[in-house]
Formats: structure tokens, sequence, C-alpha cells
């Protein structure tokens, strides 16, 4: 058995980022009574290869004084067995360490991805001429996978790596998801590039900046209705990673954020405008004071979305599961709606995959709002525009639309629908220019 101080040991960038304490324990414990059973591999110069959970629970146990063995004979206080792999490239190390970590399936896609970056970073090191086919060859050998799904793999995760401090990218479940998350940014800023140079005309606005601070900057009477789905104050930016809002969901900034757009909106609205605000039942009665005071007509209750069967189940089978969201109805003045109908409305939610946004809401539903309220030529206004369905929803009745987005890549898409040639948008001919741009 060969040991070595543990204070000797080198530690290098680790493709795992940390390990979970619970697991940490679990090993301290295993170690303890049945013996280290597998020792960290090190190279002849002690840098740690492959192991790092071992040697940190291993570190540990000697921390805590406590005795361990290794090979059925007892290890000395503050040493650690190892085995040696021998002097090998960063490149060897990175894909030894790899192929442990790939075999044993402890890493995310996350860490899978950085570390399969590293392995092709370093080969290429060595050799500029370094093709990904053949990192992807070596890593087949180790991962078990088809040399044309680690090409595949690769691939991904060269233009998924560089993408990882996005929080959109990271919330993904899978590379796959995350590869075409990165592949609609892309997209969506290209097309943005199109719309800001002139390349596609539009008649609609989209504004990158806080509803709070570029409301007040709006003129007085410009606009003929506000539909809107502001924050419903319910904590969605801490739901489960896949279900998660990026943006601010606490109560305190709902209500701020819905107050705003009423008392700015009753400004900005010509007479007789109209208000569509979405917002959470146990803030509608608030919200519906608040427009009362500032002068608008309010419809006594909510209008309801019905959105399909399936929906959120917040007790598990041991509830019912939620399949509406509602909004409000205020006017400035007394104006009427043109065959309002019944105040449930059902338009089935967009699917998951069809969602830029998570509260994404169906441009069908919008149209419908807006078609009840108006008519061609009618400005509208939505103060959090996310990736911006009502402005589809306006150019299908032919009107004008003016939307505000805090975050940037919502905005970006936003106006990559106004670039999107599918939408009804007259783009004077540019379509097809952005089409060739895009291919």
């Amino acid at each position: 058995m060969k040991t070595i101080a543990i204070s000797d040991v080198v530690i290098p960038p680790r493709q795992r980022e940390k390990h979970a304490p619970a697991h940490i324990a679990d090993l301290k414990t295993s170690i303890q009574s049945k013996g280290l059973l597998h020792p960290p591999v090190l190279t002849s110069s002690a840098t740690l290869v492959a192991g790092m959970g071992r040697f940190q629970a291993c570190k540990e146990l000697h921390e805590d004084g406590l005795a361990f063995s290794c090979d059925n004979e007892p290890v000395a206080l503050g040493r650690l067995p190892y085995l040696s792999i021998g002097d090998l490239s960063l490149a060897d190390l990175a894909e030894a360490e790899l192929e442990e970590n790939l075999l044993r399936a402890d890493l995310s896609w996350q860490e899978q991805t950085q570390a399969r970056v590293l392995v092709l970073n370093l080969r290429k090191q060595l050799d500029p001429l370094t093709s990904r086919s053949a990192v992807a060859v070596e890593i087949a050998e180790r991962s078990g996978k088809s040399v044309n799904a680690e090409s595949i793999i690769l691939m991904q995760s060269e233009l998924v790596a560089k993408h990882l401090h996005e929080p959109r990218v990271a919330a993904s479940k899978t590379l796959g998801e995350a590869h075409r998350v990165v592949q609609d940014m892309i997209t969506a800023n290209l097309q943005k590039e199109l719309v800001q140079r002139g390349v596609i005309k539009v008649e609609h606005r989209v504004i990158c900046g806080d509803a709070l601070v570029e409301l007040a900057k709006l003129p007085s009477a410009t606009f003929d209705t506000i539909l809107c789905d502001p924050p419903y104050g319910i904590d969605a930016d801490k739901m489960k990673r896949s279900e998660r809002h990026l943006y601010d969901d606490s109560p305190e900034n709902a209500l701020k954020v819905a107050t705003t757009i009423l008392t700015e909106g009753f400004r900005l609205l010509k007479p007789r405008g109209i208000v569509f605000l979405f917002c959470d039942f146990d803030h509608f009665l608030t919200l519906r004071d608040h427009a009362g005071r500032q002068g608008y007509t309010c419809w006594r209750s909510p209008v309801i979305w019905h959105k399909g069967e399936d929906g959120h189940a917040p007790w598990g089978r041991g509830g019912f599961i939620r399949t509406y969201e509602i909004f409000g109805l205020f006017v400035k003045g007394a104006k009427e709606l043109k065959a309002g109908g019944p105040d449930v409305k059902r338009f089935a939610r967009p699917a998951r995959s069809e969602r830029a946004h998570a509260a994404e809401k169906p441009i069908e539903l919008l149209q419908h709002l807006l078609s009840i309220a108006g008519n061609a030529g009618d400005t509208i206004l939505d103060p959090c525009c996310g990736s911006g369905p009502v402005l589809a929803a306006a150019s299908r009745l032919r009107m004008r639309a003016t939307g505000i987005e805090i975050d940037p890549e919502y905005h970006a898409q936003a106006l990559a629908r106004l670039a999107n040639p599918t939408v009804e948008q007259d783009t004077e001919g540019h379509g097809d220019v952005a089409g060739q741009l895009l291919n």
C-alpha cells in the first residue's frame, strides 16, 4: 500500500465543482467501517487525477482523529493511500477524470459539458490541428457512446459552454435542451440586429428597460388599450428549475409594478381607453380598489382565462389542478367592449416547447382581447411584454404596439418576433432578406 502525506497532494481544477456534504459524510462512514476500497489516483508529481470525494473524506477523517484502513492495513494519521497513474499530459489527466465521472454518472450535464470542452481545448493546445471528431473518438472509447453520438455531444458542448452563465441555459434539464436555447438566443439576437439596423421595417416598438422608469417617459393620451401580464407575486422565481421565472416575483415587487401600470396607465390612455391586467387572485381586490381610486370604471369580478385541462397541482394528487388564470378589466371612462362575451375565455396554453417565456400567453387569447377592445389602427401598450406575443396579436389586427421589457434576452426575442416573416407584419419585402441572413 503506497501512502503520501495528505498535505502534499496537489488538487488541480476539477470537472466536478463540489461534492454535497451528505455525500462526503456517507463516504466517511463507509471508509471508517469497511476501509478505503479504491484509493484516489495520483500522478508521480502527487497531482490528484481521480477520487476527489474519497480524498476529501479521508482528509476529514484525519481531521476528526478517526482511524481507517486500506487493504486491511491501518492508515497512519495524516497519510493518504493512493494509486499512481504515472506522468500524463493535462489532456490525458482531463480525459482520465472525465472517464471516471462518466462511468460513475456523477457529473451534471453542465459539468460534463465543461469537462468535454476542457479535453478538446487541451488537445488543441497540444496540437492545433486536432479535430473535434478525433477527440470524440477518444472520449467515445471511455464513455461507451458511439463516435457519432460523442461528435454531436461535443459539438453541442462547444456552443453551450460559452453560454453556461446565461440563466436560461443553466436552467435547462439537458444538454440538448440547452443547445436549443442557445440556438434560439443566437437567432433572436441576429433578428434583433436586423430590426435595429432597419433591414426589416416594423410598425411596433419594443423598449428595453424597467416599466417603473420607462412608463413615465411616454407621452400622455397615447394608447387605446393596455394589455399586460406583469409579475404575479407568487415567488415564481423560486420554483423548481424547469418552471422558474427569471425575474423578481416577490409580492412586494408585483404590487409595485401593477399599481404603477394602473397609475401611469390612466395618464397614458386616451379617453375611454381600456386596461386588461393579468394578476394573481390574492392581488385582484387590491388592484381593483387602486384602479377605482385612479378614476377607472372597474369590472367588478375577475375575468377567467381557462387554459386547458393540464396545469399546476400544488398539492400533488391530494388537491386540484390549477387550470386557469385571471385578469381585471378597467376602463378610463365608460367605454363598452365590442361583444365581450362570456367572462371565461378558453384558449389553450402554448406548449412548453413553444414558449420562449415561462409565463407566455397564447397569441390567440391576446388577439381576442384586443379585438373586443378596439379596431385596426389602435395603439397598444404592454409594459411587461416578455418575448412579445402581444406584438404578433397586434400585427394580426393591424394595430400598432409598444412593448417594454426589462430583461435583455426577452427583449431580443420580442424584436426577433418582429423579424419573423411568418408574423403578419408589413416588412416591405425585407422578410426574404432576413431569411437569407439566418440560413
